[in-house]
């Protein structure tokens, strides 16, 4: 029987930190990789011996080259591509630098580790393209954001018809607004805005990515009863003029 080995990117807080801690607890040998090596260094201490970490910003096509390496060498059973970050701001007011780093990572860096890991993927392997509630919406203020993360939803239900057939899972996940630094990340130099909308701690939504992993049923998760609905009503239920214009008067991203 193979090894139970996980890979996680942006696993140094937030979802990554909490999808690596709980893989351990079910008995996976986890591979934590971020920018940060004390913080994946503490995570490690925390999870006991036998883990280990990958130190690289993903952005940096020979810093991701060493992680596809590993992915194509160790043949894990189950990658995790969490690492991804958002900005708001207006499309024109924020460099095009910034945004295609961005487009770098939660894209670029994706679907590069996503063709390492199918490439030698075996029955009973699984893949886990963490991506947002927003990729079913959209969000002015944070346009570049939600249309990677558009892509990553669109990508990730293309792949899990291609491997159904051969055993292997293949997952969207996609989270509404949760209790991590995000929102600081993304409104770096901008006055935050006090959250309004219902947020669920980490744990809840791998939890919930992690019971429909083993159910392998569904190639999307959405994480959070509240977001379950308002997706079903922002997307079935009103135009999507109204549904922009929504999502525009609401955004922080348009807010000084």
């Amino acid at each position: 029987m193979k090894n139970k080995t996980a890979l996680v990117t942006g696993a140094s807080s937030g979802i990554g930190a909490v999808f690596a801690r709980e893989l351990a607890r079910e008995g996976y040998t986890v591979t934590c990789v971020a920018r940060s090596q004390e913080k994946l260094q503490g995570l490690v201490n925390e999870l006991g011996a036998g883990h280990r970490i990958l130190v690289a910003d993903l952005a940096d096509r020979d810093q991701l080259q060493r992680i596809v390496a590993d992915v194509e060498s160790t043949g894990y059973s189950l990658l995790v591509n969490n690492a991804g970050y958002g900005i708001y701001g207006r499309f024109t007011e924020v460099s095009l630098d910034r945004q295609e780093h961005l487009m770098a990572v939660n894209m670029n860096a994706l679907v590069r580790l996503s063709h390492a890991f199918l490439k030698k993927a075996e029955p009973g392997d699984a893949l886990i393209n963490v991506s947002s509630s927003l990729s079913l919406l959209t969000y002015p203020g944070g346009a570049v954001y939600a249309a990677s993360k558009a892509f990553v939803t669109s990508f990730t239900e293309s792949l899990w018809y291609e491997n159904k057939d051969r055993g292997v899972h293949v997952m969207a996940l996609l989270p509404g607004v949760t209790d991590t630094n995000f929102h600081a990340v993304a409104a770096a130099g901008r006055t935050e805005e006090v959250q309004t909308m219902r947020s669920y701690p980490p744990e809840v939504v791998v939890k919930k990515a992690l019971s429909s992993l083993k159910a392998r049923k569904a190639p999307l998760v959405i994480s959070g009863p509240l977001y379950r609905f308002l997706t079903f009503l922002n997307t079935r239920l009103m135009s999507r003029k109204m549904m922009i214009t929504i999502m525009g008067k609401g955004s922080s991203g348009l807010r000084k």
